[in-house]
Order: C-alpha cells, then sequence, then structure tokens
C-alpha cells in the first residue's frame, strides 16, 4: 500500500514481480540494480535458501527524485516462484500497488505460466487486491530460448486484460527498462488519481512524461557482452537458517501459517531496515565528507583570516598617523609604530593606561564631547586640538574619532587617528621653500640672460672707456666704477659658471699644482672660521689636458662648501686628496660636516639644491667636471662626515701650439642686442679683422647666401631664428662654415641650449665674458681650422 509521508513530501510504491520459478524475476532486479545509477539505487537485499534459490524476496529500492514538488521512492520486491512458497508470495504481495508479471517463454513452461497467473490472481484477491485493476504489466522473459513460444501465443493465453507487455532477455537487460518504466508510470498515475493528487498537477501526462524521462536519465546502457547475473556480488543475501518447528519455546502452539507470516514481515522490515541504514550510512558518508570540506573551507578561511589580520596589523603599524584604540573608561588597547614615535610611549609603557595621560589639562573635557558624538554613530573627522608627549611638550594635532562595533552594531570601543600637524607644518614650509627654490631656478637663467648682456658692453668697453678719459679725476672715478662692475663679477663668477659656463680651453697642466694654488687662496677663509685644511697630493700624477681657470674655480668650489660645512662641526677639518685611478683623475674633498639627508644627496650638485653660495661651489664642481666630460659624486655618514669625489679624464691638450694672426679675417658677427653688437664689431674690428654686423639670425642667413666668411660669433637666443636654427641652415647648406662658429650666450642652463652644445661639440663663450676671453677663442678657431 501507498505510504505518504506529508511532513516531507515523500510517497513510497510498492511494486512487486510475480511469476514461475526461475522465469528471471530476481535477473530483473539484478539487470536494474546495474543499470542503475550509484545515487539512484539502494542495496540489493535478498533471502535466499542454501542453494541460492529466492526463499521469501528480493528488495530494491529506487528513489525517482522530486517530481512536481513530490519526491517518489520505490520498493520493488520479488517473490519466491517455486510452488511449496505460496504463503510468502502471498505475504510479499501484500500491500502492492504495481504488480508485473514475468512469464517463462519457454514452451514447456507454459502450463506452469499460467499456473502462476492463476496463483497470482488468488493471492491478490486474498491480500483484497482485484487484479483488473491494480496497475499491471507482462514480460515475456527469455526471448532468446529455441523452444520460445510466439508472442501472439502467449498474449492469448496470459494477457487476459490486454495490459502492455515487453519481451525481454533480462540476463543480458533487454527489456528490462522498458518494463519497469511501463509500470512505474502506470502506477504513479493510478496512485496520483486514486487520491486525487492530480488535481494538484496542471498537466498530469506531461508529470508522467519527467518521470519516464527521469528514469531514463539514471540508468545506464548495459554492454552486450556483459551478464547480469554478475551483479549478484553486490547483492545482500541472508541464508535461509534452517529453523524447525523444534527451536521454539516448549509449552507454545505453534501455527505454520502465522510462523511464516511472521517470518516473511520480520525479514521484510528487517530488510526495510537495512535499506533504510545503508541508505542513512551513505547519507553519513556524504555528510561527514560535505563537513570535511567545510572543515577545510573553514580551515581555508581562518588562514585568510589569519592572513588578513596580520596584513592589517602590518598596515596599521606602517602608517604615518598614530592610530589608537580605548575603551568606554578611557583605557588604552592598541597602540601603533606612529603613536610611539609621535607620543615617545612605548606600546608596553602605555596601554592599559588612561587615554586622559596624551591630554593637556586645558582641553579637559574635549574627550568625552568627541565621544558622545561617537556613540551616535558619527565619525568626527579632523578635530584641531593639542596633545602631550611623554616628555611634556604640548604639540598641535588633528583627530579623526571613529566606533568600533560588534556583530551586533554595538560600539564595543573607539579608535582615535592622531595626524602630527607640527610635522605637517614643517613640511608644507618644506615644500613652499622647493616651490620657490624651483620658481627662482626657472626665471634665474632667463633674468641672468638679460643681466649678461646688459654687463657685457661694460668688460668689452672698459679699457677704451679708460683710454678716452683725458681728465685724471674723471680716471680716477672710472677706474672706481670699474673695479665696483670688477667686485660684482667676482660676486657673479660662481653663478656665471653654473649658468652659462664656457666650453673648457684645455691646456697641459698638472692637477696638483691647481690644488695647492686653490688651498692657499682659501686659506684665509679656513684661518677665519678655526677650520685646519690640509691636502694628500699624489705626486705620480701625469700631467693632461684641463681648462686651469675652469678647473680652479672648482676646486674653490668644493673647498668652500667644505669649511662652511666643517665650521659647525666639533673636529673642524677639511682634507683635498687626489689621486689617479683607472684612467681618470680623481679628487676627493672630505670635510667633518654633519651627514647630508638621505632624500638631499641627490640635489646637492644642482642648482635647486643650492642653499647659498657656499654650497654653489658644489654646483661649479659638477658644471666644469660635466665640461671635461667627468663626473661628480658625494658618500655621508653621521659622525663622519661628507666626501665630495671630482673625477676628471686624462686627455691631451687640443690648444694648437701658437696663437694665428687675426687680420685680414672675414667676421660675421651675429647678436640681436644693438650696444653689445656694436661693441663686439669695434673690438673685432680693431684686431685687422673684416666685421659684418647682424642684429638678427635671418640677416646672418643672407649674408651667408651673398659671400663667404672665415669665422662667424653668434649669439643662440634670439627673436624669430635662433642660433641653433642658424646652425641647422649652415650644415644644410654651407657644412664646411659648421666648424668655424663660436657661439656667445648667457642661456647655457636652458635645457635645449645645453642639449645643442654638448651634441655639437662648438667652441662657446658664457656672457659676460671680457675682450681678451673673445680673442684667445676666436685666435683658437682661427688656427684650429687653418
Amino acid at each position: 500500500m501507498v505510504q505518504f509521508n506529508t511532513r516531507s513530501n515523500e510517497i513510497v510504491l510498492k511494486l512487486v514481480y510475480y511469476g514461475p520459478g526461475l522465469s528471471g524475476k530476481t535477473t530483473n532486479l539484478q539487470s536494474l540494480h546495474a543499470m542503475c545509477m550509484d545515487e539512484q539505487r539502494g542495496e540489493l537485499f535478498s533471502v535466499n535458501t542454501q542453494e541460492d534459490r529466492t526463499l521469501f524476496f528480493d528488495l530494491l529500492p529506487i528513489n525517482l527524485g522530486y517530481v512536481y514538488g513530490n519526491a517518489i521512492h520505490l520498493q520493488v520486491y520479488t517473490v519466491p516462484g517455486q510452488v511449496q512458497y505460496d504463503a510468502s508470495r502471498r505475504v510479499v504481495l501484500g500491500g502492492a500497488d504495481g504488480v508485473v508479471f514475468v512469464a517463462d517463454s519457454s514452451e514447456a513452461k507454459m502450463q506452469e505460466n499460467v499456473d502462476s497467473l492463476s496463483n497470482l490472481y488468488h493471492n491478490l484477491n486474498a491480500n483484497r487486491l482485484n487484479i483488473k485493476q491494480i496497475p499491471f504489466v507482462i514480460q515475456y522473459n527469455k526471448r532468446d530460448l529455441a523452444d520460445a513460444i510466439p508472442v501472439g501465443v502467449m498474449n492469448r493465453r496470459l494477457n487476459f486484460r490486454n495490459v502492455p507487455f515487453f519481451e525481454a532477455v533480462a540476463t543480458r537487460g533487454t527489456g528490462v527498462i522498458e518494463t519497469f518504466l511501463a509500470v512505474t508510470r502506470e502506477t504513479v498515475g493510478t496512485t496520483f488519481r486514486k487520491y486525487h493528487l492530480d488535481k494538484k498537477i496542471k498537466d498530469f501526462d506531461e508529470m508522467l512524461a519527467l518521470i519516464e524521462s527521469n528514469i531514463r536519465s539514471m540508468v545506464r546502457e548495459m554492454p552486450a557482452s556483459e551478464e547480469v547475473p554478475a551483479a549478484v556480488q553486490e547483492t545482500t543475501v541472508l541464508r535461509h537458517s534452517e529453523v524447525s518447528v523444534r527451536d521454539l519455546p516448549e509449552g507454545k502452539p505453534a501455527d505454520a501459517s502465522e510462523l511464516l507470516e511472521d517470518a516473511l514481515k520480520s525479514n521484510m522490515e528487517t530488510a526495510r531496515l537495512f535499506s533504510e541504514l545503508k541508505q542513512t550510512k551513505d547519507a553519513l558518508e556524504k555528510k561527514n565528507e560535505e563537513m570535511n570540506l567545510l572543515y577545510a573551507q573553514l580551515d581555508r578561511a581562518n588562514q585568510d583570516n589569519l592572513k588578513t589580520r596580520k596584513y592589517l596589523e602590518g598596515l596599521i603599524q606602517s602608517v604615518a598617523e598614530a592610530i589608537i584604540s580605548f575603551s568606554h573608561d578611557g583605557r588604552i588597547l592598541t597602540w601603533n609604530a606612529a603613536a610611539e614615535r609621535m607620543f615617545g610611549y612605548t606600546r608596553s609603557e602605555i596601554v592599559g593606561h588612561s587615554f586622559h595621560q596624551l591630554i593637556p589639562p586645558s582641553r579637559a573635557g574635549e574627550l568625552e564631547q568627541a565621544i558622545a558624538q561617537v556613540n551616535t554613530g558619527q565619525t568626527v573627522r579632523d578635530i584641531p586640538s593639542v596633545r602631550l608627549r611623554k616628555s611634556g611638550q604640548e604639540f598641535p594635532v588633528a583627530i579623526t574619532y571613529a566606533p568600533i562595533r560588534g556583530s551586533d552594531e554595538r560600539v564595543l570601543a573607539f579608535s582615535a587617528m592622531v595626524r602630527d600637524m607640527a610635522e605637517k607644518r614643517s613640511l608644507e614650509l618644506r615644500l613652499e621653500h622647493a616651490e620657490t627654490s624651483s620658481s627662482l631656478a626657472r626665471i634665474m637663467p632667463h633674468v641672468f640672460n638679460e643681466l649678461a648682456n646688459r654687463l657685457n658692453p661694460l668688460l668689452l668697453q672698459r679699457s677704451i672707456l679708460l683710454e678716452q678719459a683725458e681728465d685724471p679725476q674723471q680716471q680716477a672715478r672710472l677706474a672706481r666704477l670699474l673695479a665696483s662692475v670688477d667686485g660684482t663679477m667676482a660676486l657673479l663668477r660662481p653663478l656665471i659658471m653654473v649658468l652659462a659656463p664656457s666650453s673648457p680651453r684645455l691646456e697641459t697642466i698638472q692637477l696638483n699644482d691647481l690644488v695647492q694654488e686653490a688651498v692657499k687662496r682659501m686659506e684665509p677663509e679656513a684661518a677665519a672660521t678655526g677650520v685646519v685644511l690640509d691636502s694628500l697630493l699624489d705626486p705620480a700624477l701625469p700631467q693632461v689636458g684641463l681648462d686651469p681657470e675652469q678647473v680652479r674655480e672648482a676646486l674653490m668650489g668644493l673647498l668652500r662648501n667644505g669649511l662652511f660645512a666643517a665650521a659647525a662641526s666639533p673636529a673642524r677639518r677639511v682634507r683635498v686628496a687626489t689621486r689617479a685611478m683607472g684612467g681618470t683623475l680623481q679628487v676627493v674633498c672630505q670635510d667633518t660636516g654633519s651627514a647630508i639627508p638621505e632624500p638631499e644627496k641627490g640635489r646637492v650638485f644642482e642648482l635647486s639644491g643650492a642653499k647659498g653660495l657656499e654650497s654653489l661651489g658644489l654646483c661649479v664642481a659638477a658644471t666644469v667636471a660635466r665640461a671635461h666630460g667627468g663626473r661628480t659624486s658625494v658618500r655621508s655618514q653621521e659622525g663622519v662626515g661628507n666626501a665630495f669625489l671630482m673625477e676628471l679624464p686624462m686627455t691631451d691638450a687640443a690648444v694648437p701650439s701658437g696663437s694665428a694672426s687675426l687680420a685680414g679675417q672675414k667676421v660675421l658677427v651675429v647678436d640681436d642686442e644693438a650696444f653689445l653688437l656694436e661693441c663686439l664689431v669695434d673690438a673685432i674690428g680693431s684686431w685687422g679683422c673684416e666685421v659684418t654686423a647682424c642684429g638678427l639670425a635671418s640677416e646672418a642667413v643672407q649674408k651667408l647666401q651673398e659671400g663667404r666668411y672665415d669665422l662667424i660669433v653668434s649669439d643662440i637666443r634670439m627673436p624669430g631664428l635662433s642660433g641653433i636654427q642658424l646652425f641647422e641652415w649652415i650644415l644644410a647648406h654651407q657644412p664646411d662654415m659648421a666648424r668655424r662658429i663660436i657661439y656667445t650666450t648667457g642661456d647655457s642652463f636652458d635645457p635645449e641650449t645645453r642639449a645643442f652644445l654638448e651634441q655639437a661639440h662648438l667652441p662657446h663663450l658664457g656672457k659676460p665674458f671680457d675682450l681678451k676671453k673673445l680673442k684667445q677663442a676666436l685666435q683658437d678657431l682661427a688656427a684650429s681650422r687653418a
């Protein structure tokens, strides 16, 4: 009888395979067991005789899954076919919801089929079941036998209800699924209609089709070569124990029919319980696997949480702001590394103490006001305040208070993120200074270029002015004026060498001589500051090609910077040393001053990093070294001092022997400053040259197209066509003139101008320059092109 479990929406149906002995009933169940997926079938359970013949029944639980919200489970039984077990058949048939009659197709078994069908009729009646109403399917098994009776004949003899029938060879699985599908479809359909469950289903035929689809999806095809009986190895078998009436307790009446019925019911219950136990065991094992999987996932989640916690702790420890958490009573709970640096307390010193310990008395009550707001769920941001360091010093801060919530959203504690505004103000001042320095560095080259253009005529005309002043009083006044100009030039010389350096004029010279001369010039300044200045020179240095004036200024710049740094140190010592190494001459200037901060090391040789005229000497040294093809570097260590290194290549002097005459040389002079152009024309003309003046580079192009020139003196920064564009025109149209140019500029600090001069390798004079340098540069250029 159908069983309903309304709590879990389960429907349990009982199907019975009936037929004569050895017709293939158990083989059908074994076939089903072999073809069903593991997750859809239970364990095949048999109660057999000692000769492996079915004694009582076979049981195969099958789960059809959920169909329209109902979990349908089938309990599939077989009955013993032997004649002597009629009582067993009657008991197993009780409560059946559907019947499959398995007939043997052998001609010799036809009468047994008829007798068994008649026996089925009587046993159904005994269980108050009507053979004409119960879902009923016939299977003609063993169709592979040589003496198999035709299906039409078997139908006339057995299929009195004209029910669905199927041909089968159960040992090969043929026809087994079709028979099972038919009886399942009929049984489910009849049961749903009988109990009016079909009324709840919109399309009942579609539900039956779904059941058929579910069954087909849960079975697999059996290979033709496989014999189904091999599945018996997976069957749970209970052996008949041969218990007799003599084994019953004395004095108890023995009724064979009752004993058999009790035994069958007991075994059927045992089989059902065993099946349920097996299913429960499988379910528990599956749950255990799921639990193991969940445990592994939980373990991974714990590991991830641990990593996240360590990451967050590391993040909190690495931030620049102090992050402090404290309880409702003000007790400090956590304290990060920034808080240690900011307040001066170590974590062990402050954790557990009151947060009020960090608040000045003048700010009493401030914390309670902030906490009152945070308790309402707000985050109070950037409150300006004052806090106390461990030393008792007050310092300005900005504080952000936030709640720390538990899983139930209750505020468990509070956090305070403290930003040291004193440090921020210091950074703002440094930023302002850097921006100011950067602005000056951008403006200064252009201002200096204009200043150089104004000073240059004074330097070029000084001797003419002195000669033309006839009155002694005027001469004296003019001499004082020019002395003031010389003083200005002396102050500007380091800046001139950085912003408008001239190309080096190499001479064969001994570097040690230049070092000794620079040391001698700096001795008065060393004595005035109380600094000991000494030298350690390598006597084996070779003579090399250097510009003595430029290198001397560079050495004096290094020494002046060292004296300034050492004057503030207890040791007060500066040492300069020379050596030859790896094809270079090296000059090392060591001082005992304070170590240079790491962020500033990369800028000490730049104009933007200069902090005064003293440190400007480092920029001069770097500019001179770069002009000679060398380099500069620095090493600094607290408590030891600083070591500045200037490296110069060992090159030969490029100055030709003797000076070429300028008389008769045709010189083209190009400059947009009218007065400076006039002074240049007068000076070069006084040396016997034929001079052509041009105020613009475009005019110079016209002059070059009209005639030939021996030398060209040109400015670089000019309106319209620049000196660089003029050189490009010469390269394209008169390439032989490309090495007969000398440039004058006060703007070589400009990146474009510097790149052009370094790439073109052309001689150039930095403005302002005097007549001596100009004449010497022209003579060198004329001699090199002679």
